[in-house]
């Protein structure tokens, strides 16, 4: 009976993480986080198996860092240093690994990636749904928002490439549905951000999936072709993504983004000029999680609308944790982005870890590629997703269970 639980937990983790996220939002969330916490209060109760590798003290190490950062900025009393909760799923990291290598198995892979096709066909049901027949101007998802929901589509949507690895014949050529899918449902949400990480995406899965370059290649081009035709006949059809060659044009000539071209833009542009007068006075530790959006303040001529700064953000990964922790605080970023990839290449040569690689660096290229422009790690939705599929990928997709003193 007590198997049978164990692997319901896990089952739910997985449903959670890779086919409910668009549907559940910040709720999906919570549940993750409380999943992940019986699996590793289990994993101490059974004889423990901590298993860590270089990937898991790159995590801790993060998360220690941030904390330390935090600490020092903390002003006399207050308790901003409390704050690096919101990082501390970067510590749970290892522990979920370990605990989810107790159910390696051999057909794992084929699972996740048939999971994370459903969770993007799901993303897109739902999309079409808030769009065409509830009449949203932008699909959002539910508990969640456009930007964050379309991104985690997007990346569901290439993940489920995996399955290209794991399943042969003709029917693996369905797994080619997902970044398609993910690709609509980021159009359906019109945020751009995602986009930024799409041809980096896209790179990774031309040389790495195990399929004829010239199908890859023919995929992407046709896709190309299309969006170029429809942009050209019916520019607004895309909406706020509209404006992104104007913007990216006037980047390219050094000339800031105007509000004519884009407000939100515009006002990105300003927080960007504002992170870096700040940080250069404090580039050490920064100023706090909560002082990071006042102080950037100071430094943009007329204000951008913050508004209140406990839940105001940067708009940036890079800006949030540069100006709030400064090099500290980016060195904790570096290494919580490159530990999947070290923990995916020190894994075992077994018939996953080429997939286990892929995944990985999906996973850490989108995360980089989108949180140079967003938000994703700080708030609980998207720092447990990169957590809990790390977990996954690195943890659960692999054919035997590691030795508890092993990789």
């Amino acid at each position: 009976m007590g198997r049978v639980i164990l692997n319901g937990l896990v089952a739910l983790l997985l449903i959670g993480a890779l086919v409910f996220p668009y549907v559940g939002g910040a709720v999906t969330a919570y549940v993750l986080m409380v999943l992940s916490l019986l699996l590793i209060i289990w994993n101490f109760v059974a004889p423990p198996r901590l298993a860590f590798d270089a990937g898991s003290w790159m995590f801790l190490t993060a998360w220690a860092l941030i904390a330390i950062a935090f600490a020092i900025t903390n002003q006399p009393g207050r308790t901003d240093f409390l704050l690096a909760a919101n990082f501390a799923m970067f510590a749970l990291h290892p522990l979920l690994s370990g605990a989810l290598q107790r159910f390696a198995g051999p057909g794992n892979l084929a699972q996740v990636a048939v999971m994370a096709l459903i969770g993007t066909l799901a993303a897109l049901g739902v999309a079409t749904f808030q769009v065409f027949v509830l009449g949203l101007s932008r699909a959002e998802g539910y508990g969640s928002n456009p930007i964050p929901s379309a991104t985690i589509a997007l990346f569901l949507g290439f993940f489920a490439l995996a399955g290209l690895f794991a399943v042969k014949g003709a029917r693996r050529y369905l797994f080619l549905i997902g970044p398609v899918a993910g690709v609509a449902t980021v159009l359906l949400a019109q945020s751009r951000g995602p986009l930024v990480a799409l041809p980096v995406l896209a790179l990774i899965a031309l040389f790495m999936v195990p399929i004829k370059r010239i199908v890859l290649v023919a995929a992407v081009v046709a896709v190309v072709v299309a969006g170029g035709a429809a942009y050209a006949v019916k520019p607004e059809m895309f909406g706020r993504i509209a404006s992104l060659p104007r913007m990216a044009i006037e980047l390219l000539t050094g000339a800031p983004v105007s509000a004519e071209t884009d407000m939100s833009g515009n006002i990105r542009y300003r927080i960007f000029e504002g992170s870096i007068e700040a940080f250069t006075h404090s580039p050490w530790v920064g100023y706090g999680w909560y002082m990071k959006v006042p102080v950037v303040e100071t430094y943009i001529e007329e204000s951008v609308g913050f508004g209140d700064p406990t839940v105001a953000h940067l708009h940036s990964d890079i800006l949030n944790l540069g100006v709030s922790a400064g090099a500290v605080g980016l060195l904790a970023y570096l290494l919580v982005l490159l530990a999947p990839i070290v923990s995916a290449l020190r894994s075992p040569r077994d018939s996953q870890f080429k997939a286990r690689l892929f995944l990985a660096l999906n996973l850490s290229a989108g995360f980089a590629c989108c949180g140079a422009v967003n938000l994703l790690f700080g708030f609980e939705f998207m720092t447990t997703m990169y957590v809990v599929l790390a977990a996954i990928f690195i943890g659960y997709c692999r054919d035997e269970p590691a030795l508890a003193t092993g990789r």
